[in-house]
């Protein structure tokens, strides 16, 4: 399957393409699904063959997370994102991964993100990869599943149950059954989290879906504080 990305998102990959390599970047994530989707969307994530040490020095002007291998800048209107093929292993604060291995493998860097309609990625040439087999398959049915074991990723990071809410409801997506278990199993979790993390994840929320995500899974005190510290600075 080809698809047709606009002209600006065009010109950021061919822009990486010509600094790292055709055969090296592919876009994967949000930008790629709301592409599938007609909406529009100003983050742009790749996933990329290259050192991240070497890309950095490829953008110096970048934030470069070295231990994430990630690099961030802005080429307006967008935010871009490249991140080298990675494995992530022992996630022991509930966010972050202990461990992470740089490897050469889109069919290694895929096990380890979030839900299969993110898990899709698209070469230079226009062609869409879908690892999983699921992807396309949820996109076209309206639905948002995990790749591979719900419990497990949302216990790795339960910032990923906010997550799958949020995309249900300004995606006017169902949620897997064995997801919509592990959420409301899991749901505690979510109170290890760092709070302004959360609120960050409410504000992406769009505003006509955001009081339905905090009444589903009981946000109102991480919505409380922030109110709190809007009025301190009146």
């Amino acid at each position: 399957m080809n698809i047709t990305l606009k002209d600006g998102q065009m010109q950021v990959f061919s822009l990486l393409c010509q600094k790292l390599g055709n055969d090296n970047v592919f876009l994967v994530g949000g930008c790629l699904r709301d592409a599938l989707l007609d909406r529009e969307s100003f983050d742009m994530d790749f996933a990329v063959r290259n050192d991240p040490g070497q890309i950095a020095k490829l953008f110096p002007y970048a934030l470069y997370y070295e231990k994430f291998g990630t690099i961030s800048f802005k080429l307006l209107p967008y935010h871009v994102t490249i991140a080298s093929f990675r494995e992530e292993k022992k996630y022991s604060d509930f966010r972050h991964p202990q461990e992470v291995h740089f490897v050469n493998s889109l069919y290694r860097d895929y096990k380890r993100r979030d839900f299969t309609i993110n898990c899709l990625y698209l070469d230079y040439l226009g062609n869409l990869i879908d690892p999983t087999r699921k992807g396309m398959k949820d996109i076209e049915n309206h639905r948002i599943r995990t790749v591979g074991n719900p419990y497990r990723r949302l216990q790795e990071d339960p910032l990923r149950i906010l997550r799958a809410v949020r995309f249900s409801l300004c995606l006017g997506f169902s949620l897997s059954p064995m997801l919509e278990k592990g959420i409301l199993r899991l749901r505690p979790l979510v109170d290890h989290l760092n709070p302004d993390k959360i609120r960050q994840e409410i504000d992406k929320c769009e505003e006509r879906f955001r009081k339905e995500m905090v009444l589903r899974l009981n946000l109102e005190e991480y919505l409380e504080k922030k109110e709190e510290k809007v009025d301190e600075h009146h």
